[in-house]
């Protein structure tokens, strides 16, 4: 109950919500990374390619329960956010286009360069 409950503010930032709430210690809901982005499990609710880098990264540290890392990728034109448990996500020129996690990728990709 307490799940449902928190869906729809976690899940603000994917429809335009202002400024970084915190995160809870650890995930709060799972997510599957596809062909078109990623699902939030079992709530019917996405977060496609081409949504804005900010509202991603602020949705995604919500669900995973942290803040990423921010890379600087080895193509100048793309930007890196990695997760301490989690995936990278990768955005070109601030919109979100790709994904890398231990079982596999989509989309564009991030060698990282370094770490902001």
């Amino acid at each position: 109950m307490r799940g449902a409950l928190l869906l729809p503010l976690v899940l603000a930032a994917c429809v335009g919500g202002r400024g970084a709430a915190p995160v809870a210690d650890g995930p709060v809901f799972p997510v599957a990374y596809d062909a078109r982005g990623i699902d939030v499990v079992g709530s019917g609710q996405r977060i496609d390619f081409g949504r804005a880098q900010a509202g991603v990264i602020d949705t995604m540290s919500r669900l995973q329960g942290d803040r990423p890392a921010i890379l600087q990728c080895d193509n100048a034109s793309l930007t890196g956010a990695s997760w301490s448990d989690g995936p990278i996500l990768v955005f070109r020129n601030g919109s979100f286009t790709g994904w890398r996690t231990e079982s596999g990728d989509m989309g564009d990709t991030c060698a990282p360069l370094a770490i902001n």
